[in-house]
């Protein structure tokens, strides 16, 4: 107090002073110094506004199948939004994308598909009848080869069920640990959120956002959506694969649809895929893979899977198929959700080279067997490149009209679907190691035959070299591993 007194007197003086000596006048220069003192007033910007497809944040509006969600702000940016399926947890979160549009550019308003009236499955029957069989590799035809299979049932196959998933897997998560795991960059801001994904029918659909306001004040928003069923005949889909097969490393997961999965509708269907990965011990695997749309074949689409390098030996797959309510085209849509539970098994791994006439078989990294082996001709060679083990048959006739022959054959394993072979070829013995007489299959005893055949597993790589032609992604239906990963990622309807 004593200080601060000093300094007022000593102050006043000097006021006093300059008055006397400018003209001015104390009342002036207290007038002035106290306008200059004063502390500016922080400005707060209003509570922003929200609204969901056009109504207010606290609404839920109900909304067509296959409608893309909007969410709009008011007063401020969105820097993050998030909208999740809440009655299916193993359904990625879909984050959408932010976008600002320019004042003089409507706001555009929510897609809603347009649906058909049929009752009846596309394949013609009920929808509750969703098991079906089919052997590993069941949906493709050889080329050279017509099969006429007698012995025991093939080891190799797998029955294709569809599983309904009523409620969400228990300890499922929401991202495909099967993916690449790059962190996206930070999105920008933006006034517009338009989900990726159309909505599924049916469903009941939660939104967080957190938004941001001229003053940096962040704030959080969040409601609920919910959609009408969806309308139009109910199109059924299934697996090459069945629950609780044990696979190769090379095997890919093929999904055959009974019908055409429209191009537009596909990003939303492929939205919903997963793909999980654990160890023995059950702890999460990081391994990268991607879908792709394959050709439509015979009036159907189909989606496969495969990893960008093999999948680890020992690993439990799980796969979340949520079909139901998903639009397929205008007036289709899936008839329900599906779940696929196999294990992938040792790494077994076969090298056929035409070169030096021999088949190699490794296992775990450790060679177990180097046979003497003839493939194909000159005149008829086998196809350089990556095979997988499709199929398997005790008994097999090949027939082929190009070369007018029709010969049983035991221990056969397909290889591909153009007609390429492991099986025993006891006529051809003594080419086995010396030169290549057979129509492009691989030539073994049929004691050797029969080895390989006990130990040959859906997905098994079977690589053949030194021949003189190539397989290419138009060879046969099954050719995943022909394609490179840049060429397989580009078959997403996600690129």
């Amino acid at each position: 107090m004593f200080r601060r007194r000093l300094l007022g007197t000593a102050l006043a003086a000097a006021v006093l002073l300059s008055a006397c000596t400018n003209g001015g006048t104390p009342d002036d220069s207290r007038s002035a110094d106290t306008t200059a003192s004063a502390s500016p007033t922080p400005t707060v910007s209003p509570e922003p506004t929200v609204t969901v497809a056009g109504e207010p944040a606290d609404s839920t509006p109900e909304l067509e199948a296959g409608t893309h969600l909007e969410l709009a702000i008011d007063g401020g940016e969105f820097t993050e939004v998030e909208l999740v399926d809440t009655g299916n947890d193993r359904v990625p979160a879909d984050d959408g994308e932010l976008t600002t549009p320019d004042a003089t550019t409507a706001t555009p308003t929510p897609t809603g598909a347009s649906t058909g009236t049929s009752a009846e499955d596309a394949t013609g029957a009920p929808a509750s009848e969703t098991t079906e069989d089919a052997e590993a590799g069941g949906t493709t035809e050889p080329t050279e080869a017509a099969p006429e299979a007698t012995g025991s049932a093939d080891p190799a196959g797998a029955s294709a069920t569809e599983t309904a998933t009523a409620t969400a897997t228990a300890g499922a998560t929401a991202s495909d640990s099967a993916t690449s795991t790059t962190t996206p960059e930070a999105e920008e801001p933006g006034t517009l959120w338009t989900s990726d994904a159309g909505l599924a029918g049916g469903k009941e659909y939660a939104w967080t956002a957190t938004a941001v306001t001229p003053d940096g004040a962040e704030h959080e928003f969040s409601g609920t959506v919910t959609t009408a069923e969806a309308t139009g005949s109910t199109v059924r889909a299934r697996s090459v694969l069945g629950d609780d097969a044990v696979v190769g490393v090379a095997a890919p997961i093929i999904i055959d649809f009974a019908s055409i999965v429209d191009e537009e509708y596909r990003n939303d269907v492929e939205q919903r895929l997963t793909v999980e990965a654990t160890d023995a011990d059950g702890k999460p695997l990081e391994v990268e893979g991607s879908w792709a749309w394959l050709p439509d074949k015979d009036g159907a689409s189909r989606i496969h899977y495969r990893t960008k390098e093999h999948w680890p030996a020992y690993t439990d797959v799980s796969v979340s198929l949520p079909f139901e309510g998903v639009q397929f085209s205008a007036d289709t849509q899936g008839s329900r959700d599906m779940t696929l539970d196999f294990e992938i098994g040792r790494e077994q791994i076969v090298e056929a080279s035409a070169e030096t006439k021999r088949m190699v078989v490794t296992r775990d990294g450790e060679e177990i067997w180097d046979w003497p082996t003839s493939l194909g001709s000159p005149e008829a060679p086998s196809f350089n490149g990556p095979h997988i083990v499709m199929s398997k048959a005790a008994h097999y006739v090949m027939t082929s009209e190009r070369w007018g022959y029709e010969t049983p054959t035991n221990w056969a394993v397909r290889i591909h679907n153009n007609g390429e072979f492991v099986h025993g070829a006891p006529w051809s013995a003594s080419s086995h190691g010396v030169r290549n007489v057979s129509h492009g299959c691989i030539n073994l005893t049929d004691e050797r035959a029969y080895e390989y055949y006990q130990s040959a597993i859906y997905g098994d790589p079977v690589n053949i070299t030194g021949s003189s032609v190539d397989l290419t992604i138009d060879s046969g239906e099954v050719s995943d591993w022909v394609y490179t990963w840049d060429q397989w990622t580009e078959l997403s309807a996600l690129s």
